[in-house]
């Protein structure tokens, strides 16, 4: 085996592991991991967020956290409360929001547009 080939995989076989075991932040499809949502109410969304092992819980939280705060915005509102949470399975997640357009008095809330943008990427 040439030397530029010995390079080129040596270099390739880490690229490939790495970005086989990343959940990225994108919509679910087939065969893809990824957020999913639906309207349940006037101002109410289902949203999940679906993982492979390898993805820390901590980031699929922030991943279905970054899709509420996107429905959030793009559907005229400014903050949302999860009103209800479900762990799927490892790591998985499922919330629904509630939306309002000024903080909510009774229950704790997240500011969307301040969200994303801490969680740009």
């Amino acid at each position: 085996m040439g030397k530029i080939k010995r390079i080129l995989l040596t270099l390739c076989i880490p690229l490939v592991a790495l970005t086989s075991c990343a959940t990225y932040y994108q919509k679910e499809g087939v065969f893809q991991n990824g957020y999913s949502d639906y309207r349940v109410g006037e101002n109410r969304f289902v949203v999940s967020f679906h993982a492979n092992e390898f993805t820390p819980q901590e980031k699929v939280m922030e991943y279905v956290l970054k899709r509420a705060s996107d429905l959030t915005v793009k559907n005229g509102w400014s903050y949302f409360s999860i009103i209800e949470q479900k762990d799927l399975y490892y790591p998985s997640v499922r919330i629904m929001i509630e939306c309002y357009h000024q903080a909510p008095a009774a229950r704790p809330s997240i500011y969307a547009p301040d969200f994303l943008a801490l969680h740009r990427n």
